[in-house]
């Protein structure tokens, strides 16, 4: 019998090792995996040692799957009548039917210059197979009358499509500090016309939103020119503009520019698919660190100090999340509640495996119901749904998930943590040529790890239940620990080739560590701020945390563990992974902090009160900090969503401008008044939010000049003045993590988190990603790596805090101005 169903996993260890070695682990995995998929899909022919094997699925299993592609289909047909409900399609239809069959037969609609067309339309296709003369009269009229109508229909929806496309062109209200009469009318349209007849599908807005426009040559060229101004020398800058002068009047760039603009009209996007394969695919460089990037869980509370309660609670919680993508029932997330924006890469949120290549890797889309889950060296796969495709209730996954632990040291030896098999995900964290050839050569080319490295990855995701600590939390040094052990697990835990690992720790904290090219960070975080808001406001544990629902009799579908020749060659390149990977680990230097007014600090409040933009306020703070730990202003990057347009991922905003260069020379000079500075301050400030709103419009600078270099590089074109615009290194690259992306979320403390973070982008810099919280408090990750020499990442974050309530100390408080208010 397998290790998957064990009857007595408390049986004595010689036993259970002799049963264990008896065990025909391909033939029965194998059988099981293709099963599974026989149950999904359909009928499955597989080849295996010896011959081939065809799996057919039980009636009741076909005619599941027949109504899973009813549904699917119905789900493209309301999607395709949007913003028409289907029972009025269906109703105009009928009713169009009707008119027809009950006509005389001397109108129009029988005899008129349509209905010759039509019938001669039918007489071509219908009458090809002799059945036109078979079918009766008006049985013929009503379906032409049908098809007609609902062509009609569909001609209606694709018009209301196009006008909303219109609608959405409109962005001015991104600009304005006053609604205006012009945004007060497109808005009212928008949200009367639109969202306020039904409730849309998941991609039901897909269709009509707007292209990414492509920017004029003159346009990006200036506007960086601008961003590179404040860093150069009077002499480098004028080389600069000469470069970039030659290149403006160049036919090189006239052509680059034709072949983006022609793939703007012929694509969803002029650039999404490129930025995905050349910056992230073509990489040759570890993902571990360099690509990656982490969440937290919350901020100042652990629900349930029980592990496999709360990796069951979670499990559940992502299971209903994927149950509702899958039916198209997860809500279209919007900006204001009028503007929709793009759902695209929700779909590859689940069972997706970045599958490396020697050149390029390939991102691979499976469909599964079931994770892999890691506890101490061992994997194992289990079933997330029921044979109805229904979540698991959570009894049951926290069932499966003592099964594993009960069983890994009992009737399972647990690898030693020197072995191969304890360290194989540090594999993925390799350099990808390399993980590819491992692969290929060594895992491919052997049947046992070849089926278990087939249910890893087209797993919908990666639980790892590990066996560590993240302390007590609440403070910056247990946040600091989750930080660097969800971003890389010391360098053997973190399988990162799929789109996400869940990582639940002994003490009960939770993480997610995720991939980055197949989607950008606010996609994990809306399903991880979905999955922890549920958690919470569901209540599903005990004062003492255990769980409230029990579970009784069978267990659904025990676990399968997943089995590993790791022997000779392929066990030593495990290892030499492991240490590659540790080495990598051991020069992160990061550090997780929070401004708590409760610790002297502050939140957004206060900037919102001095009429400044809280994000302008934090990136002017970092260029202060920056230039007072270096000695110098860098180059910064700020990512910026520009998910308005269709299959839109994010632009940059050059945070570093002619304005904020000017705060940052006299910010420390004493012989300048307090409101000269604050003056800089809110013209820096303003200056950062137009070009943030212009970046989200698509009227960034990198996006453009990446899709330049691509098309020149096709075209062999002269582009060098744009690779050298795109080889100057981002020494401080910074992101904003949105704190709520659902409706869930009120102002329960319990639900704050400290959000997540990511490795340096150079090596000669650093990495800081922010979320401001609330009113009260913002949360900072900082990294920097070691071998540098010149960063220090707790010393960043103390000078982070120190240009905070400097830019504060520039206000007067509440007491002078009361003072100054005295006769």
């Amino acid at each position: 019998e397998r290790v998957g169903v064990l009857k007595n996993p408390d049986a004595r260890m010689a036993e259970a090792r002799a049963a264990v070695d008896n065990i025909r682990v391909v033939g029965s995995l194998q059988l099981d995996a293709i099963s599974n998929r026989a149950k999904l899909r359909g009928v499955q022919m597989h080849g295996v040692d010896g011959g081939v094997v065809i799996v057919i699925p039980s009636p009741k299993a076909l005619n599941r799957i027949l109504a899973r592609n009813v549904v699917g289909l119905y789900n493209h047909f309301v999607t395709a009548c949007w913003p028409a409900p289907v029972w009025l399609i269906m109703a105009s239809i009928t009713a169009l039917i009707g008119v027809v069959v009950n006509d005389d037969g001397g109108s129009w609609l029988r005899s008129g210059p349509v209905a010759s067309y039509l019938w001669d339309l039918d007489e071509r296709f219908v009458g090809l197979m002799g059945l036109s003369s078979l079918l009766p009269i008006y049985f013929r009229i009503a379906y032409l009358a049908a098809w007609c109508s609902l062509a009609l229909m569909l001609v209606v929806a694709l018009l209301q499509r196009l006008f909303m496309r219109t609608l959405l062109n409109y962005r001015g209200w991104m600009y304005e500090k006053k609604v205006s009469t012009t945004t007060m009318i497109w808005g009212a349209l928008l949200k009367g016309f639109f969202f306020g007849q039904r409730s849309p599908l998941t991609y039901s807005f897909q269709s009509a939103l707007p292209r990414l426009p492509v920017p004029t040559l003159k346009d990006t060229i200036t506007g960086y020119l601008r961003t590179v101004k404040p860093l150069l020398s009077a002499s480098e800058y004028a080389k600069t503009e000469d470069d970039a002068a030659v290149f403006l009047a160049s036919g090189g760039a006239r052509k680059c520019q034709a072949i983006l603009v022609l793939k703007s009209w012929l694509t969803g996007n002029y650039v999404s698919d490129w930025w995905e394969k050349y910056v992230y695919l073509r990489s040759r460089s570890s993902i571990l660190i360099g690509s990656n990037y982490y969440g937290l869980g919350y901020a100042y509370h652990i629900p349930s100090s029980n592990q496999t309660a709360r990796a069951a609670v979670l499990l559940h919680y992502y299971s209903h999340f994927k149950d509702m993508l899958d039916s198209e029932r997860l809500t279209p997330t919007t900006m204001r509640g009028a503007v929709p924006i793009c759902m695209r890469q929700y779909e590859r949120l689940f069972c997706l495996t970045r599958e490396p290549g020697r050149d390029t890797d390939i991102l691979r889309h499976h469909d599964s119901v079931h994770v892999a889950v890691q506890y101490k060296g061992t994997w194992w796969r289990v079933d997330c749904f029921t044979l109805y495709k229904k979540p698991l209730a959570v009894a049951h996954f926290k069932r499966q998930l003592d099964f594993i632990v009960s069983a890994v040291g009992s009737s399972v030896a647990a690898p030693s943590p020197t072995s191969p098999e304890a360290n194989l995900p540090a594999l993925t964290a390799l350099n990808r040529t390399r993980w590819a050839e491992i692969r290929e050569d060594m895992f491919l080319r052997d049947g046992v790890n070849r089926l278990s490295l087939e249910e890893l990855e087209t797993a919908m995701f990666v639980l790892h239940l590990d066996e560590r600590s993240t302390g007590t939390l609440g403070n910056p040094d247990d946040w600091s620990t989750a930080g660097r052990l969800s971003l890389h697990g010391e360098g053997n835990t973190r399988w990162c080739d799929k789109s996400f690992n869940i990582c639940v720790y002994s003490n009960g904290d939770a993480a997610v560590h995720a991939e980055h090219s197949w989607a950008d960070a606010p996609v994990i975080a809306h399903a991880w701020e979905w999955v922890l808001c549920k958690e919470v406001l569901d209540e599903p544990y005990t004062a003492d945390g255990k769980l409230k629902e029990d579970c009784t009799g069978e267990m659904f579908d025990k676990p399968v563990r997943l089995e590993w020749r790791l022997g000779g060659e392929l066990g030593e390149a495990v290892l030499d992974a492991a240490k590659f990977a540790k080495e990598m680990c051991d020069d992160l230097d990061l550090r997780v902090d929070v401004h708590d007014s409760n610790l002297g600090g502050y939140g957004k409040g206060f900037c919102k009160k001095q009429r400044c933009g809280p994000d302008a306020w934090i990136q002017l703070a970092l260029q202060i900090a920056y230039t007072r730990d270096m000695g110098e202003l860098a180059l910064t990057y700020e990512s910026a969503a520009v998910r308005i347009f269709n299959e839109g991922r994010t632009e940059t905003i050059r945070s570093v401008s002619i304005e904020s260069k000017a705060l940052v020379d006299m910010f420390d000079d004493p012989k300048v008044a307090n409101e000269d500075k604050i003056k800089a301050l809110r013209i820096a400030c303003d200056k950062h939010q137009s070009t943030s709103r212009d970046a989200s419009c698509g009227r960034g600078v990198d996006r453009h000049l990446f899709g330049l270099y691509v098309a020149g590089q096709a075209i062999s074109a002269d582009v060098k003045f744009i690779k050298d615009a795109l080889s100057i290194p981002f020494k401080l690259s910074t992101s904003q993590i949105p704190q709520r992306q659902t409706n869930l979320r009120g102002e329960d403390p319990k639900l704050l988190s400290p959000s997540g973070g990511f490795g340096p982008v150079s090596d000669l810099g650093y990495g800081v990603s922010y979320m401001m919280a609330d009113d009260a408090r913002t949360f900072f990750h900082v990294s920097s790596k070691r071998t540098c020499g010149k960063t220090d990442s707790k010393r960043f974050m103390t000078a982070i805090k120190k240009a905070l309530e400097d830019i504060k100390a520039l206000f007067p408080t509440e007491e002078a101005k009361q003072e100054a208010k005295k006769p």
